[in-house]
């Protein structure tokens, strides 16, 4: 009688794959009953400043947060499917008392992703990170929003914001400036290593392009825009660029 043949290849492929299934239960229960005060111990400093009534687990929790004057609660949903494409993921939900923003955040080696993000920010809480600036009350809605950003692209990005405008007053070129801005949306699309912003009128009419590399942002502004600026009197096609200016982030 023959004796069956036994592939030792594919006996250690299927120990291999058990091993693996293994961790990978062990590390979910793990992550299950971990309490979530515990994530505090990994991060920097000045996170863990801002932080405090930690609830919950690591697999699911809540913890409260302040920043520049504005409290808040971060909520989180561990995404155990991520851990199969080596990432960790999340399902985020940010909550002010004017403010609700949710999506997926998801990151790996040298690359980090913010997917199906939706929800409606309010400009009276954004208004203490825009030193000189002063917004309009409407809330900025977020309809739509994905970012990835892996080294120094931004490829894959896209999404779209609308606000209904009303009195803005900015900084632009270290000046003060005012306009009165229509009803907009924000029409996000990556580049490659730049960010591309175009603020539009609702009917598609651009009003500025502005350009995020690296940690520098380039700003174009249109006849169209400065148009609604009852202080400027330029003579330009609407869709001319009239203004430029590059400046870092930290100076907005």
């Amino acid at each position: 009688m023959l004796k069956p043949h036994i592939n030792h290849e594919d006996k250690e492929a299927r120990a291999y794959n058990w091993v693996l299934l293994a961790m990978f239960v062990l590390l979910v229960s793990l992550v299950i009953q971990t309490p979530a005060r515990v994530v505090s111990h990994f991060l920097p400093n000045t996170l863990q400043a801002m932080c405090s009534a930690w609830g919950g687990s690591v697999w699911s929790g809540q913890v409260n947060g302040q920043y520049k004057g504005v409290q808040g609660q971060l909520r989180w949903q561990f995404q155990p499917s991520a851990l199969l494409r080596l990432k960790l993921g999340i399902h985020a939900e940010i909550l002010t008392s004017q403010s609700h923003v949710n999506g997926v955040l998801r990151m790996g080696m040298g690359t980090w992703q913010l997917q199906e993000v939706t929800g409606q920010l309010a400009t009276s809480e954004l208004q203490g990170m825009l030193s000189g600036w002063q917004l309009p009350n409407s809330p900025l809605e977020i309809q739509q929003l994905n970012l990835h950003h892996q080294k120094d692209s931004w490829s894959d990005s896209k999404g779209s914001l609308a606000w209904q405008g009303g009195a803005l007053d900015y900084v632009f070129n270290g000046q003060r400036q005012h306009v009165n801005l229509p009803p907009v949306v924000i029409a996000i699309q990556g580049q490659q290593s730049s960010l591309m912003m175009n603020l539009q009128e609702q009917q598609g009419a651009n009003l500025a392009s502005f350009v995020l590399t690296g940690d520098r942002l380039e700003s174009r502004l249109t006849q169209r825009l400065l148009m609604y600026s009852p202080n400027y009197h330029g003579v330009a096609e609407p869709d001319a660029v009239v203004v430029t200016a590059a400046q870092p982030l930290s100076s907005l």
